[in-house]
């Protein structure tokens, strides 16, 4: 029984990792689009510039599953959305990046 638990503990320890990295990786992103637009005074710029990249990424191949390699490893079918997807992730989606910045765009013209 007390392997099992340290078993348990020892997975447990693990995902939770694993998932603290990924979060801390999809932070880091919003930070750098913060600094960014803060250097530059410009957050509306920076989100027209995401759209523009976004918009362009529809001639990218989908079978390219680089980015989800290291989690589609834990998985019988690769995963590209969803819950799981989206926890795994390192990136934010453009929108919620986008979406920040216009809030820093609003807070910067009232201040």
């Amino acid at each position: 029984a007390p392997v099992i638990v340290a078993i348990l503990v020892v997975l447990g320890v693990g995902v939770g990792c694993f998932l603290l990295i990924r979060a801390r990786a999809r932070y880091r992103e919003y930070s750098a689009d913060r600094g960014a637009a803060l250097i530059t005074g410009k957050p509306g710029a920076l989100a027209s510039a995401l759209m523009t990249i976004d918009g362009r990424m529809d001639r990218v191949p989908e079978e390219d599953l680089r980015e989800e390699a290291e989690m589609n490893a834990f998985f019988i079918i690769p995963i590209k959305a969803g819950f799981v997807g989206k926890i795994a992730s390192t990136h934010p989606s453009t929108e919620n990046r986008i979406e920040k910045l216009r809030e820093l765009e609003r807070e910067m013209e009232t201040a």
